[in-house]
């Protein structure tokens, strides 16, 4: 009781101090959070263009959608690299994008080790190793292995696109990616395991393989944005003109980053740590990257 009386007044003003530098970072990063408003531009980059939705009932959803037509001259996709023969190094998109140059940046496949329980209490962070579940190549080389239980995204060098529900990807793939689900497939709505809302990271193709859609939906972020279902980001996609969806890694780990004026810019709302803005360190990602044409 002594103690607790002694420094009572010295405890308080800690945590009070505490209180205040969490409240000033807080009011920075809800700063920096995109306007729960629509916005739509038609020509981004050229072949892409971005939209961001709002859905008011009945849950709150702030939701970004890219389209890309992959007919587009000089438009090309690059993804990381490992540092050994199966083990990446954790960055975030923006890193990945500043480090290659990409008109459009988002996180790729699901990684382990992990976990996140407090924003002091993380892995991986920046430069720790990983390994990723299902298929990734990048510039033609493979560097994790096909699954059956990971669809892929494949990209031939076009580019094309396809998705695989055998998680392998066909001879001539110069980038793949795996995901966890696929939700649509040859245009029908595939079985799916719950309706929890989430956050979540699509990525949609059409039949054809020339029109490539991805959908970050931010969540976790009450009167902003909870999250959706695999059933809206499926029905989404298909009416945008998807025929093969494909649930990629979503959660915390889902960041878009886009070039705007030359800067790399996060254009949606991440959640990492319980920290908004917060960009989580992930194994892999997909970026797309548009060779100025004379």
């Amino acid at each position: 009781m002594r103690f607790i009386k002694r420094y009572a007044p010295l405890i308080f003003r800690l945590i009070l101090r505490a209180a205040v530098i969490f409240a000033v970072v807080t009011a920075i990063y809800l700063g920096r959070r995109p306007l729960r408003t629509d916005l739509f531009v038609g020509n981004i980059h050229p072949g892409v263009s971005y939209r961001r939705g709002i859905v008011n009932r009945p849950d709150r959803i702030v939701y970004h959608l890219i389209e890309v037509d992959l007919t587009t001259p000089g438009l090309s996709f690059t993804s990381t690299d490992p540092v050994t023969e199966i083990e990446y190094a954790a960055q975030t998109v923006e890193e990945f994008a500043a480090e290659n140059d990409t008109e459009v940046a988002i996180n790729g496949n699901f990684f382990y080790p992990f976990h996140s329980e407090a924003p002091w209490d993380f892995y991986p962070h920046r430069g720790d190793l990983v390994e990723l579940s299902g298929i990734a190549i990048n510039d033609g080389v493979r560097y994790s292995s096909p699954r059956h239980d990971w669809p892929a995204l494949c990209i031939s060098s076009e580019p094309r696109a396809e998705i695989s529900s055998s998680g392998r990807c066909p001879a001539g793939t110069q980038t793949a990616l795996a995901g966890n689900i696929q939700t649509v497939k040859d245009g029908r709505m595939v079985e799916l395991p719950d309706e929890k809302v989430y956050t979540r990271n699509v990525i949609g193709v059409n039949e054809t393989g020339d029109r490539l859609w991805i959908l970050i939906v931010d969540g976790k972020q009450p009167f902003y944005s909870a999250g959706a279902t695999f059933f809206f980001c499926a029905q989404l996609l298909k009416e945008a003109g998807a025929t093969d969806v494909l649930n990629l890694d979503g959660g915390g780990s889902t960041t878009l980053v886009i070039k705007q004026d030359g800067e790399q810019q996060v254009f949606n709302a991440p959640y990492h740590t319980r920290v908004v803005m917060r960009q989580r360190p992930v194994a892999n990602h997909l970026g797309i990257q548009i060779e100025k044409m004379e």
